[in-house]
């Protein structure tokens, strides 16, 4: 936990302590559920229509095979990852009841122990270090004839009857989106609080980038086409969708997961001689050679493996042998990419959001009908404490954001929020003394305070303004 993370926490819960000062018999139960929210970890709802790739996404970031990617019985429901031990699974009832099952291959059975219309959704914990940060939702598809399956996830995503099971949202496109793609988006910014949390809570996944186009045997690359398209897209609906990654989601469960062995490399280095006309239009014959020893069945079998895309490019890193292909294949696939996008986007901020949500809810206790005069005090002194005001660089980074995610304040109060230490705020070497620090917080909330007076627009107004309480602040934390 980073020190402003730390010093949130403890600001959150010396309010809580505080409200119950006052009326422990009227505060308890939500300042105690509070203080329990400060533990939680963020939930990310992975999105998206039939055949999206969003059961092969879940498999490439857990670094398993978790999730069928077949249209099996457990796909029809809303499926929770979780970090636990010893690894299992349960389904939720409507009813709140939790029935046990068995994983088969550490992944979801084909089929469950109770008729899925009683389920609400199934929680599977396992032993993944990637879900020590975040529980992945894997939902239903959308726009399917069967309207119970979207319902599922919009109940997961959209919130019924004013609770929501997810956090954020990572929305997969199998290409390009669609109408009712922008339709769901616009939903999800319906329910978050502002307009700038609907694209700070979204981001886009193409997953199906070694194939954007049509062919992986063009002269185009695909992938690095998928990879500019994304860009274009974020760029133009900014107002929904905080970013898009493009991903080939097959080559990212293979290497993640573990599924490539030391036979498959060999395999796909015995073909680096073949033509790559011969591969493309490979005979149907599945007996047929291809290379000395190696039949067309087992060319197949890598397509299913690797896609076509791997069966192409793939040749040379894997006369490396096995390490080799898989490390190849998670650079091309995109996958570090989106982790890190995830990780600096959503898990890196969620404490911040935890704090804000947190806060929020503490807000609406003290406005409450019948609600102790002084809690309204205590609330209103908790807003101006330093410890809080990040709260008010992430508002103002969402609200900006969503306008002019290009902004340059945008990166700066990016900056402010991300920076692991007073010289990174401060775009400084990490060795700048105390005094070097406190002169450049002085310098740049001076130049804040002067553009703020300028600006003519509210959202870069307010961002000056908020910057120049963060290097205020800043600056008299170091003069001491």
């Amino acid at each position: 936990m980073s020190d402003s993370s730390a010093m949130m926490r403890r600001a959150v819960l010396e309010v809580c302590d505080a409200f119950d000062g006052v009326d422990r018999r009227g505060t308890g139960r939500v300042t105690d559920q509070v203080r329990r929210s400060l533990d939680d970890t963020i939930r990310l709802a992975v999105v998206g229509r039939v055949k999206a790739g969003k059961s092969t996404l879940v498999n490439a970031l857990v670094g398993r095979v978790v999730a069928p990617t077949s249209a099996v019985e457990c796909t029809r429901i809303t499926t929770h990852y979780a970090f636990g031990g010893p690894e299992r699974g349960e389904v939720v009832l409507r009813d709140g009841r939790r029935v046990p099952f068995d994983l088969v291959g550490g992944g979801l059975p084909e089929s469950l122990p109770v008729p899925i219309e009683h389920i609400a959704h199934a929680v599977v914990h396992l032993q993944s270090e990637v879900l020590r940060d975040m529980t992945l939702i894997d939902t239903p598809g959308l726009a399917t004839t069967t309207t119970g399956h979207e319902d599922a996830t919009r109940r997961t995503v959209l919130g019924h009857e004013g609770v929501r099971a997810a956090d954020a949202l990572v929305y997969v496109f199998r290409d390009m989106p669609l109408r009712d793609d922008m339709e769901f988006l616009r939903e999800w910014g319906s329910v978050t609080d502002t307009p700038g949390q609907a694209a700070a809570r979204s981001i886009g996944v193409l997953s199906h980038a070694d194939t954007f186009g049509g062919t992986p045997w063009g002269a185009d690359d695909p992938i690095a086409l998928a990879r500019d398209r994304a860009a274009q897209f974020a760029q133009q609906h900014g107002a929904h969708i905080g970013s898009v990654v493009a991903i080939a989601g097959n080559m990212a469960q293979a290497a993640r997961a573990g599924l490539v062995r030391e036979f498959d490399a060999g395999l796909l280095a015995g073909l680096a001689r073949v033509p790559e006309l011969d591969l493309e239009l490979r005979s149907g014959d599945d007996f047929a050679e291809l290379a000395p020893g190696i039949p067309n069945i087992e060319a197949k079998r890598l397509v299913d493996l690797i896609g076509e895309y791997g069966l192409r490019h793939g040749r040379g890193p894997a006369q490396q042998g096995a390490r080799a292909l898989s490390d190849w294949l998670v650079r091309a696939s995109g996958v570090d990419e989106l982790r890190r996008a995830l990780a600096v986007r959503y898990v890196g901020r969620y404490a911040f959001v935890k704090t804000r949500r947190a806060l929020e809810r503490l807000e609406r206790l003290a406005w409450a009908n019948g609600a102790p005069p002084p809690l309204r005090g205590i609330i209103a002194e908790a807003h101006l404490r330093p410890e809080l005001h990040p709260l008010q660089e992430l508002d103002a980074l969402e609200r900006l954001a969503a306008l002019e995610p290009t902004h340059p304040l945008v990166a700066m109060l990016d900056r402010q929020l991300a920076a692991r230490n007073d010289a990174e705020k401060l775009a400084m070497p990490p060795s700048s003394p105390p005094t070097q620090l406190r002169d450049r917080a002085l310098e740049w909330s001076v130049e804040a305070r002067r553009a703020a007076v300028v600006e003519p627009y509210p959202e870069r107004q307010n961002a000056y303004q908020v910057l120049d309480r963060s290097f205020t602040n800043l600056a008299l934390r170091l003069g001491r």
